[in-house]
């Protein structure tokens, strides 16, 4: 018993700062927008270009790789991706051109996919059902400590060195977490003895366990929540920074401290939704979260009254933090333990998909006045909000197909 908490202990922290470095280098790129403006002559309505061709390939890669990644040793497969994607992010660092960036970081974002749906399996396999809601807010945590640390951090580094110094030193650390998970990540190999399912005195291969996996309804309904809510989120997020400094004249050098600031208040509201989903408070939680999100966004997007950027920031890191906790909390419980590699990643894929696709919406809508201002961003807050109010709706439906299946198969 206390050497299952040891490794459930070592899998939770490193899944967290793996998680954590993975969304970090992504989510650096977009406050760090300005300064791509400046020293690579990128136009500001362009910067999602950057996050949405990463996010694109991940979805694309992931994909391709779902239905083979639970053939594998966890451990192994992880340590493989984590560390090509971190020698990829420490090359960006060398690029010249805006064209330089956008391939290398195109092509880390390639294993991120991989790297997140292994992750997140490794978290399902080692907690149990009513320990899940806790354990995935605790990892998913790594979304604020990247807002906390990684952001502020590239920003700082950014203005006192210059922008690749960012990339140099978290590709460097990813190199690190390899080596981590190499000493005290625990071969992961369970999940490959159910790969294949017996049904009488047959067995029935993998794939065609999969076939039935992505036609089910309760994994459509699953990723339709996931895509939906991904997609309001990035219409937002890749400009906020540039809509901070050129629409509402934020100080440059504030925007870490900003960040800072969400990031802490996401960590609280995730730990507080865990709690919440633990104690099978499901629907209520992400209607609480979902209704908080479209409120934020009404005021920091759409009415701009006198509330302070400081608190309407972090509310919305934290409200949305919270909402995507608790999704994906929900929707661990949707794969079999011989799929939760494969689904995570395809979960991870539309994921990619949802926020690569609206990345490029809010670039291709998106327009810029000669002081750089963003022309259209209160049509994309509409949309945001939007989604917001659809997801609780879908998670009630999610749960009422579970409840079914779980009926369904008690019966057998």
């Amino acid at each position: 018993m206390e050497d299952h908490i040891k490794t459930k202990s070592r899998v939770l922290h490193l899944a967290l700062l793996i998680n954590m470095l993975s969304i970090g280098t992504l989510m650096m790129v977009m406050p760090l927008g300005a300064d791509f403006v400046q020293y690579l002559n990128m136009k500001p309505e362009h910067i999602g270009y950057i996050s949405g061709g990463a996010t694109f390939a991940s979805a694309l890669i992931g994909f391709f790789l779902a239905p083979y990644l639970d053939r594998y040793d966890r451990k192994s497969a992880l340590i493989l991706f984590l560390l090509i994607r971190s020698v990829v992010i420490i090359i960006c660092g060398f690029s010249t051109t805006q064209n330089e960036l956008l391939f290398w970081f195109v092509l880390a974002g390639c294993f991120a996919g991989p790297i997140s749906g292994l992750t997140m399996a490794s978290v399902i396999d080692i907690t149990e059902v009513k320990e899940r809601g806790k354990a995935i807010a605790f990892v998913a945590s790594g979304f604020s400590l990247a807002a906390i640390i990684i952001v502020p951090v590239s920003l700082e580094l950014s203005a006192h060195f210059s922008w690749q110094v960012t990339f140099f030193l978290f590709g460097s650390i990813g190199v690190g977490f390899s080596l981590l998970s190499y000493f005290y990540f625990p071969s992961m190999v369970g999940h490959k003895v159910m790969g294949d399912k017996v049904v009488g005195d047959k067995q029935q291969p993998s794939s065609v366990g999969m076939t039935a996996m992505i036609t089910s309804p309760v994994f459509i309904s699953a990723l339709s929540i996931v895509g939906i809510s991904m997609f309001g989120h990035f219409l937002l997020v890749p400009n906020l920074s540039t809509f901070f400094q050129f629409n509402l004249h934020f100080p440059r050098e504030q925007i870490s401290v900003l960040y800072l600031l969400g990031g802490v208040a996401s960590i609280l509201s995730m730990r507080l939704c865990g709690q919440m989903l633990d104690k099978g408070w499901i629907t209520q939680t992400v209607l609480v979260t979902s209704i908080l999100v479209a409120v934020v966004t009404f005021i920091g997007f759409l009415w701009q009254g006198n509330w302070p950027l400081y608190v309407v920031f972090t509310l919305f890191m934290a409200s949305s933090s919270a909402r995507s906790a608790s999704v994906s909390a929900i929707t661990s419980r949707v794969p079999l333990p011989h799929q939760r590699a494969a689904f995570m990643s395809y979960q991870g894929t539309l994921s990619n998909v949802a926020a690569g696709l609206a990345s490029a919406v809010s670039s291709l809508y998106l327009l810029s006045d000669p002081a750089g201002r963003l022309i259209g961003i209160e049509t994309l807050a509409m949309v945001t909000i939007g989604c917001a109010l659809i997801v609780p709706f879908m998670v009630n439906i999610l749960m009422n197909l579970l409840a079914r299946r779980q009926q369904t198969a008690l019966q057998l």
